[in-house]
């Protein structure tokens, strides 16, 4: 099917692009309250999937038996921008196990985080494993993996009982069979889960409101709303959208972007979940559209705060600060 323009970009008055998407909100019940585009779209969660990821450290014991804060169980549902922040929660997960960074299998690229970079560079230091977005995740797997007593050295490949154990609570909240969950290689290494859209918003009205799962679960599913709600810097870091959605809402919603331009939102009070996925995988729509759907529902409303404002309908600058055009998210529902 052909899918709707869910934003345009503009240069000057004209109309120099457009992002094409998809988006979807279903009830804790499965009914598709809205959508746009195609619902069933095949998706990979990507890093949508780390919040749901999380819920086996309390499913096996290992959240009890180590005693995670929860400023540890929300850089475990994080893409942060490894700033030192997020760095001191990684490496407090890790030395909780008794484990250090060098056992992190997730790769190394520089820190998102701009002031990060440059102070690593003028100390004629280079990143480490730390610094990856996706480092609490993989401490998140070593910790079930220590223990459980699995061996760790392998611990990213999908035979792995780790990875089994993510699969199955990513088909669990999805709704989605495991046999039927197409699986794939994330950039961090771990294997990654495609269900279709639908689904991916289900997961997270599960995730919202859990009052009628078993007593582990609920309880891991409460823990990372209340690290959501109560450390949204530790989700993303300083002048990312997921963050200044977070901090905005306080605590209404859970939020999580993932790679290719996939958004995921969570309604604890209506027990909602919405999926929304950029068709070309332009991170610059996302933020547009994620806040135009958000006003549609009636989940933001009046003028939003600087930090939140400044997505709605992002400016395009030349080299010189000028403003050359800006980014309009289209209607929706």
């Amino acid at each position: 099917m052909k899918l709707p323009v869910v934003a345009r970009v503009y240069r000057s008055n004209v109309v120099e692009s457009s992002h094409c998407g998809s988006a979807v909100v279903v009830n804790r019940e499965g009914k598709v309250l809205y959508w746009a585009g195609e619902p069933g779209r095949l998706t990979f969660l990507r890093s949508g999937a780390k919040p749901l990821q999380v819920l086996p450290l309390f499913t096996s014991g290992a959240a009890k038996a180590y005693s995670f804060s929860l400023p540890q169980v929300a850089v475990m549902c994080a893409s942060h921008s490894g700033q030192p922040v997020h760095q001191e929660q990684v490496l407090g997960i890790l030395e909780r196990v008794g484990l250090s960074e060098a056992h992190l299998q997730c790769g190394i690229h520089r820190p998102f985080h701009g002031p990060t970079a440059r102070a690593l560079a003028a100390a004629g230091e280079k990143p480490g494993p730390r610094h990856n977005a996706c480092s609490g995740k993989h401490a998140c797997m070593l910790a079930i993996t220590r223990y459980r007593g699995w061996d760790i050295s392998s611990y990213t490949r999908l035979e792995h009982p780790v990875q089994q154990e993510m699969l199955a609570t990513v088909a669990r909240l999805t709704g989605v069979p495991a046999g039927d969950v197409i699986t794939g290689l994330d950039t961090c290494g771990v294997p990654v889960f495609a269900v279709p859209l639908y689904n991916i918003a289900f997961a997270y009205a599960n995730l919202a409101q859990p009052d009628k799962e078993e007593c582990d679960w609920r309880v891991g599913m409460e823990a990372v709303a209340s690290a959501m709600a109560q450390y949204p810097e530790l989700l993303a870091g300083e002048g990312r959208f997921t963050t200044a959605l977070l901090e905005t809402c306080a605590g209404k919603v859970l939020a999580k972007d993932g790679a290719e331009a996939l958004f995921c939102v969570g309604v604890p009070d209506r027990g909602w979940g919405v999926a929304v996925k950029i068709e070309d995988g332009s991170d610059r729509a996302l933020a547009p559209v994620v806040i135009q759907l958000l006003r549609e529902v009636g989940l933001l409303s009046g003028d939003l705060p600087p930090a939140l404002a400044r997505f709605e309908q992002p400016e395009l600058y030349t080299h010189r600060g000028e403003v050359a055009g800006r980014i309009v998210p289209v209607k929706l529902f």
